[in-house]
């Protein structure tokens, strides 16, 4: 046997948080808000004391790496994240497979997250740049790692308080945009080149789009998935840009992975933003008709968020510096507002902006849910 685990967790508590998800997804309510916190490996390797260097080492030690933070996840961080009792793993090089399947160099570093290197530094670099063989890239690596992964899972003895429980091996290209990986290779000058060279940077995204379809095809193929069986998608780098310069250049290449990946469930078309992203709710509501806003960020007050509010699904956004450096007490507070002034809506998900920093306490982490939990329903409901 290649690992064994075994997971103690409430099967009652996993129901009912299953329910208050499915209540939230209709814009209902079961007994209060389902709290979702962004706790990603920087955060679980750092409480298992665990280098990024031995997690990026190889599949084998990557897949019992990311075993090992799901059971110290699920057993630990106070939300409602595990829903039904099955592992899900996946190759993660976090976010620069995107950009080295587009042409970056990878910096690999021993306690930090890997990071993209530029490469683009004119606009006739940028016209003539020229997509590597993606199996090369590491999106390669993914592919050949999910294989390995699905092997594996083959060999490991995963329970649940004693019940075996299946692990499941997914696969696809990261959520980035291609706006955020065009800039990851060419830096910050690519905002320039939108008001220097426009139709250029327009063909250059473009470029990216094609080949993002070609991958994400082949990865649904590889793994038996439906080709419009949603999209996770993210625009983080482009949230500096004016609403015009977003519908001009990240709505057209937005619309096309949403049309061809996407569907009109409440998980078809999601969009993660977790900085400041007021001005482009409009955008996001009536031309790439969202269904979901996850993760987004504490720069948005509650109050700014009334346009989306009942007509997509709102996942956020208590601030991740109030739960590493504040009191439970200032964590609640702020919950608090975010519900007070939300939850009337309904569809609402209480999580931070899928930043929750290394080190954070876990009586910060629990303050959201006993705010959620002393709220409970809203007194009245908007139609």
């Amino acid at each position: 046997m290649l690992h064994s685990i075994n997971i103690q967790y409430p099967l009652h508590e996993m129901e009912l948080s299953k329910r208050r998800w499915e209540a939230a997804y209709r814009f209902g309510w079961m007994d209060r808000a389902p709290v979702f916190l962004g706790i990603e490996a920087r955060y679980l390797l750092r409480e298992r004391h665990v280098t990024f260097a031995e997690y990026f080492s190889d599949p084998k030690t990557q897949f019992i790496q990311q075993l090992e933070n799901l059971k110290w996840r699920i057993e630990n961080i106070p939300d409602d994240w595990f829903t039904k009792p099955t592992l899900t793993v996946l190759p993660d090089f976090q976010n620069v497979a995107n950009a080295s399947g587009c042409g970056c160099e990878i910096l690999w570093q021993e306690n930090e997250t890997p990071q993209a290197i530029d490469r683009i530094l004119t606009i006739d670099e940028m016209i003539h740049h020229e997509l590597p063989d993606w199996h090369d890239t590491l999106w390669g690596k993914r592919l050949a790692w999910y294989q390995e992964m699905k092997r594996l899972a083959e060999e490991v003895d995963v329970r649940l308080n004693g019940e075996r429980t299946p692990v499941t091996v997914t696969l696809g290209i990261n959520a980035d945009s291609p706006f955020m990986t065009a800039v990851d290779l060419a830096a910050g000058n690519f905002y320039n080149w939108l008001l220097e060279a426009p139709e250029e940077c327009k063909t250059f995204l473009q470029k990216i789009t094609n080949r993002y379809i070609e991958v994400e095809t082949e990865f649904r193929r590889v793994s038996e998935r439906p080709l419009d069986d949603g999209l996770m998608y993210s625009d983080d780098s482009a949230q500096i840009i004016s609403p015009e310069q977003y519908r001009e250049f990240c709505v057209p290449v937005g619309r096309q992975l949403y049309g061809i990946f996407g569907n009109g469930r409440h998980d078809g078309r999601m969009m993660h933003l977790c900085g400041r992203n007021v001005h482009l709710h409009e955008s996001l509501l009536n031309d790439l008709h969202i269904t979901m806003l996850t993760g987004y960020g504490s720069e948005n007050a509650p109050d700014e968020m009334r346009l989306l509010a009942g007509k997509m699904l709102l996942h956020g956004n208590i601030n991740p510096m109030t739960l590493l450096r504040g009191t439970p007490h200032g964590v609640a507070e702020e919950t608090m507002i975010l519900l007070n002034t939300l939850a009337p809506f309904g569809g609402i998900i209480v999580g931070d902006g899928y930043n929750v920093a290394p080190d954070s306490p876990l009586e910060n982490l629990g303050s959201v849910r006993k705010a959620c939990e002393q709220y409970g329903m809203p007194p009245t409901v908007h139609q």
